[in-house]
């Protein structure tokens, strides 16, 4: 088939009659229509007519020796002039292009949108992945998936009113019943995007930022009782004895991370990363400075790689390193730790160095339902440490040291309960208060 050719006012004549987008010149190219040169001065054309539909004011050669081109626009940010300039008239064009157009896709900005961008920044900037994968899991439920949420998503940002997120709030708060952490956490993303577009001068501000709402609304939150967030004197010394079993069994070293939890009140992640070297019989301290972290990984498809563990030299929130004071009794579940390993030709200075945190917690699982007691994570554990140096009378602020808290609220009110059943208080409160 032979390709007709044109003169240069038909070309004009159909490019201006036809729809003038990239793509079309693009197919007019590979058809031989018009050339690669030709293509870029109707794109020029068609950017320029863009440009004189909507700028009002002259654009104009300046007088110097550089002989530059100018014209003003009105800042969006602050209603003022403002100056363009450029070596050449096109440049001057194309900078005034870029300007209306950027307005445009403004107006057209959605959370949906620009979700995906955002994401990346979160990941990038943020300290470690795997907080920018849980605020991915809440985004996808909360508000892609949220019929409540459609109408806040698919608005453009620059539309959105303070009434409209407060009322989407509100919404949220009472259909999902939510504690006040709770919901923080799910608006957090809405307030963290509206900073980012307002860092990158896509918004004039985060009106986000200026709605409160009345701390009624939320789900309040009442102490756990002690039977459901430790374990008793009577069910640790059932639990430990089974532990030990278990262990010796199976020749499964990972069953012996519970009675050192125990044992050293740390976190499980600090437990797992725990080495031999870690310990001193000399001080009788153990020095925790790392943890097993999450490493999570998001890739170019905007999906996330499997979950991996690495120990890292970092405790939770950028807390400092510390020395925790130990007991004998630790020493000598090291020694049997060791003498484990060493039984099956293993010798390593990290002591579980095949275990996760899920690892950890199924098997304090499985002992809590083979003895009945109602099934308690590892954290538990640590939160019975601490409740029993306090209820045996040691000192508030050793006890804070001891766990790793910046602050000793944090100790006393979220960790501390009574190591005590309510029949043997109800006792010593007849012996107390008997006339």
């Amino acid at each position: 088939m032979t390709v007709p050719t044109l003169n240069d006012q038909e070309k004009v004549t159909f490019f201006f009659t036809t729809d003038p987008s990239e793509e079309t010149l693009s197919s007019l190219v590979s058809c031989g229509i018009i050339d690669a040169n030709e293509y870029h001065r109707y794109i020029t054309m068609a950017k320029k007519d863009k440009v004189k539909q909507v700028h009002s004011h002259a654009i104009t050669q300046g007088k110097g020796k550089d002989r530059r081109w100018f014209t003003n626009v009105r800042d969006p940010k602050t209603g003022k002039r403002k100056r363009v300039a450029g070596n050449t008239e096109e440049e001057v064009y194309q900078k005034l292009y870029e300007f209306y157009c950027t307005k445009e896709k403004e107006k057209k900005l959605t959370l949906e949108k620009i979700y995906p961008e955002w994401l990346r920044y979160r990941v990038a900037t943020v300290g470690k992945a795997n907080t920018a994968h849980r605020q991915d899991t809440d985004f996808h439920r909360f508000y892609l998936k949220e019929p409540l949420s459609r109408h806040l998503v698919s608005t453009p940002v620059t539309e959105l009113t303070r009434a409209e997120i407060k009322q989407w709030e509100c919404e949220l708060i009472k259909k999902y019943d939510m504690t006040y952490k709770m919901a923080t956490n799910v608006f957090s993303i809405l307030r963290q995007m509206m900073d980012y577009l307002a860092d990158r001068d896509l918004i004039d501000r985060n009106i986000s930022r200026d709605i409160h709402l009345d701390r009624t609304i939320y789900r309040t939150v009442s102490k756990a009782p002690a039977e459901t967030q430790i374990f008793y004197p009577d069910e640790i010394e059932e639990l430990m004895t089974l532990c030990y079993r278990k262990a010796k069994e199976t020749e499964d070293e990972n069953y012996l991370a519970i009675p050192l939890i125990r044992y050293l009140g740390i976190r499980i992640g600090e437990c797992l990363a725990l080495s031999f070297s870690d310990f001193d019989s000399k001080t009788h301290k153990v020095h925790i400075h790392q943890s097993l972290c999450v490493h999570d990984e998001l890739l170019p498809d905007g999906t996330w790689a499997k979950r991996q563990f690495r120990v890292e030299d970092s405790l939770k929130q950028g807390a400092p390193p510390r020395d925790v004071l130990i007991t004998e009794q630790c020493f000598e579940l090291l020694k049997r730790i060791k003498a484990m390993l060493f039984k099956k030709g293993i010798i390593r200075d990290r002591i579980f160095e095949n275990a996760t945190e899920d690892t950890i917690q199924m098997k304090l699982y499985r002992l809590c339902d083979e003895l009945d007691l109602g099934r308690r994570s590892p954290h538990k554990l640590r939160k019975t440490y601490i409740s029993l140096l306090l209820n045996n009378g040691l000192d508030p602020d050793f006890v804070r040291k001891q766990a790793g808290h910046r602050q000793l609220q944090t100790t006393l009110n979220n960790y501390t309960y009574s190591t005590t059943r309510d029949e043997v208080i109800v006792e010593k409160l007849n012996q107390v208060l008997a006339l």
